[in-house]
């Protein structure tokens, strides 16, 4: 069956309230990361309550490729770090804006004072390798920093401050005099989330919180491999969220 007759037949039957899912195990890349579609049998949905939440949810449509299950959990996740002491927040991976903005937002409603740092090349992935087996370099370039500064804009996120490079290679001396209390990873390749990691861990206070977006993702295995390489270690806590997230505690 052809891939337009698929999703023609997909889009008819999920016009009737219905959705085809693949079920069973999905041809893997490496034999050790193995993937088949999840289907939890929880039906608690939060957010379909939350107000404020939808408000921002509806106006990042367009500047996120991030689904509504992740966003929530960062909207979540913020507003629990806002119990810690201090500690500014940091997004890596930012695209068109929508996850900084959600950040931002509920930073806003939590009354957490501090810098959110949104870091960005604007020309798509950078430090694809070996370990990447869906990635070359530059995907997702579509997007700009006027288009993340006008999304802010228009939400009325004022903390927010662009940092325009590959961090931390680039940009990061610009801040590493500061702490952070949470940091979301969203850059798709291994090796670049390993050097963010280096960075970041010895300047993240004691209970913030990594998150790592493309966990869970077939086409993501190099952030999957090094999730995974992470739990051995003694001073952290690693989370598998069956939405995609990996999301990573500091205990001390």
């Amino acid at each position: 069956m052809s891939t337009t007759i698929k999703r023609f037949v997909k889009s008819a039957v999920r016009a009737t309230g219905f959705e085809i899912r693949r079920r069973g195990e999905v041809r893997a890349h490496d034999r050790d990361i193995r993937h088949a579609e999840v289907f939890p049998a929880a039906t608690y949905s939060p957010w379909l309550a939350d107000v404020e939440f939808d408000k921002v949810y509806q106006s990042i449509g367009n500047s996120t490729l991030v689904d509504v299950y992740r966003c929530y959990e960062l909207w979540q996740l913020v507003a629990q770090v806002a119990k810690l002491a201090g500690g500014d927040l940091i997004e890596i991976g930012v695209w068109r804006g929508g996850t900084g903005a959600l950040i931002g937002r509920q930073c806003q409603l939590a009354g957490i004072e501090n810098s959110i740092y949104l870091c960005d090349t604007f020309r798509g992935v950078v430090k694809a390798g070996m370990q990447d087996k869906s990635y070359v370099g530059g995907e997702h370039a579509d997007t700009s920093q006027s288009t993340v500064v006008d999304l802010m804009r228009t939400l009325g996120i004022e903390r927010a401050r662009i940092l325009n490079g590959i961090f931390p290679d680039d940009t990061g001396h610009l801040v590493s005099d500061r702490t952070f209390r949470f940091c979301h990873i969203d850059v798709d390749v291994y090796d670049l989330a390993k050097d963010i990691m280096d960075w970041i861990w010895p300047r993240l206070v004691p209970g913030g919180i990594v998150v790592f977006d493309d966990y869970g993702f077939h086409n993501c295995v190099g952030i999957t491999r090094f999730v995974n390489e992470e739990r051995a270690r003694r001073d952290r806590l690693v989370v598998h969220n069956l939405n995609g997230h990996a999301i990573v505690i500091k205990t001390a």
